[in-house]
């Protein structure tokens, strides 16, 4: 009795959707052996393949790939209504593409969800929150932003990325990054128009393991945005973590603007934090008056790309991919870059005193 083709690949499809479920399960229970096995052993090998191919492209691979995928479906359904072809046919290409595209996102990126946090990662000790805590470390905040301050007249992109690369093989010990990391080259969202109006400043395309990043993206973001999906690239998951990379990074970099963007970057995210405290209004006067108005103007900037209805929308599928993918906090794991660097502040301080 011959076996028929269609059969195979369901079983395939299926063993393979079967086998990729079990290892999350595993990993999620065992984040030390995916520390050390997935994320520093199989995940370095499959980023270096992947990068060095989609590297040498010009446009997102990524991209492509999704549109292509998005058409194909589309191509079925009509075919469906104008019964060229027979419903349970569309619906099981639909679950055999759903899988194989489930199989591939973990095993190519996906279970470094699994790995273990920053800050165990980095032994830091979380701080107790409270308000002097904060405000202590908001003020080495302010006070970095307003000595690092540098115009938007002294960027140039590719000085940004060569400073941005040499600060992460400096880095490289501390961050606990694999020996050889992937290649990359930022490439610009195919839809960026798009992705302006949600307010999405880059993403990570883990198919062909490249960088994106808005084309409208202010002079300020290019560099901190990149440095936080280069993390990505580097099997960093979690947003807060790869914002707390992207601000490290930025900081230790030789580049003055490098370092400014990273330090704008952080004292956005703690102006925002610091909304409830009774002496927010003195700390922001201490801020340096260029330093206010590049504020400013950087938020005038997104004001005027923002689509509140295409916002809210994609902000609710962030918030469950990131809940479907061992982020509890889901979009409010953003703001849990002010924590990382608060506690990385703290311990740099134990260690070597007061700047």
């Amino acid at each position: 009795m011959q076996v028929k083709p269609s059969y195979i690949k369901k079983t395939i499809a299926f063993i393979l959707l079967a086998v990729t479920v079990l290892l999350q399960v595993f990993f999620k229970n065992n984040a030390a052996y995916t520390e050390e096995v997935y994320s520093h052993g199989i995940y370095p090998s499959i980023a270096y393949v992947l990068s060095s191919v989609s590297a040498w492209v010009p446009f997102s691979l990524d991209d492509v790939f999704y549109v292509t995928l998005v058409l194909f479906l589309l191509i079925g359904l009509c075919m469906v209504v104008f019964r060229k072809l027979k419903l349970w046919k569309y619906l099981l290409f639909v679950f055999q593409t759903g899988a194989m595209i489930y199989v591939l996102f973990y095993c190519l990126w996906g279970f470094n969800y699994y790995r273990e946090p920053a800050h165990q990662r980095f032994q830091l000790s979380q701080s107790v929150a409270n308000d002097s805590v904060f405000i202590s470390v908001f003020k080495q905040v302010i006070d970095h932003t307003n000595k690092s301050y540098t115009s938007t007249a002294f960027f140039e992109r590719e000085t940004g990325n060569i400073a941005l690369e040499k600060s992460y093989r400096q880095m490289a010990a501390y961050l606990h990054l694999p020996r050889r990391m992937p290649r990359w080259s930022a490439k610009y969202v195919t839809f960026s128009d798009f992705f302006a109006k949600a307010t999405i400043l880059g993403y990570f395309g883990p198919f062909f393991n490249e960088i994106h990043i808005n084309r409208y993206l202010t002079a300020w973001d290019i560099p901190v945005v990149t440095a936080h999906e280069r993390s990505h690239q580097l099997g960093v998951t979690s947003e807060a973590e790869a914002s707390f990379y992207g601000w490290i990074i930025c900081v230790n970099s030789d580049e003055p603007f490098v370092q400014y963007s990273g330090w704008l970057y952080a004292l956005d995210y703690f102006l925002y934090q610091s909304k409830h405290l009774e002496t927010r209004a003195e700390l922001i006067k201490q801020i340096r008056p260029e330093v206010v108005e590049d504020i400013k103007s950087q938020h005038k900037h997104w004001r005027h790309w923002r689509n509140a209805e295409i916002d809210k929308a994609a902000s609710k599928v962030n918030d469950a991919y990131l809940k479907s993918n061992n982020i509890k906090e889901g979009i409010d794991d953003y703001n849990g870059v002010v924590q990382l660097i608060i506690d990385y502040t703290l311990q740099k301080t134990l260690i070597y005193g007061a700047d």
